[in-house]
């Protein structure tokens, strides 16, 4: 990453890359008045293996449609990527993921309190995935897990 810059309030984010990124782990971590991810729509993640913690407790993002066209196929750890997202309700940016590779979505959802619907994952193939450990651990708007 040649440049990284978030402004002073820490409410958007202008980033360029020049590089293969691998590894995003816990980039944004603990941003708790990030709001605004949309410049990450233009961000190349084909090569990143590893997203653990990226946007771990972004107490303030809701919409992460800038996400929806990333490929995310080489991944293999999602573990933690939106915990503590606890204003995150909409995860249907995430629907057309391919997540065959991943292994690990431990805690992926942890604490997102605001989630009550993940029939957007319902098409994910998960088969070669060997820890879900509380993946949706203090989801308190979850209602139902027939999608899985």
């Amino acid at each position: 990453i040649s440049k990284y810059k978030l402004n002073k309030g820490y409410n958007n984010i202008k980033i360029i890359i020049k590089n293969k990124i691998k590894d995003l782990r816990y980039m944004f971590d603990s941003c708790k008045n990030l709001e605004n991810i949309n410049e990450l729509k233009y961000l190349n993640v084909k090569y990143c293996t590893n997203f653990k913690g990226m946007f771990n407790y972004c107490l303030s993002l809701k919409d992460i449609t800038p996400l929806e066209n990333w490929d995310v196929s080489n991944s293999t750890n999602f573990s933690e990527m939106f915990s503590g997202c606890s204003l995150l309700k909409d995860i249907k940016p995430l629907k057309k993921w391919n997540v065959l590779n991943c292994t690990n979505f431990k805690g992926m959802f942890y604490d997102c309190e605001s989630l009550n619907d993940i029939t957007p994952l319902e098409n994910w193939d998960v088969s070669n995935c060997t820890n879900f450990s509380a993946m949706f651990w203090s989801c308190l708007s979850l209602k139902d897990i027939k999608p899985l």
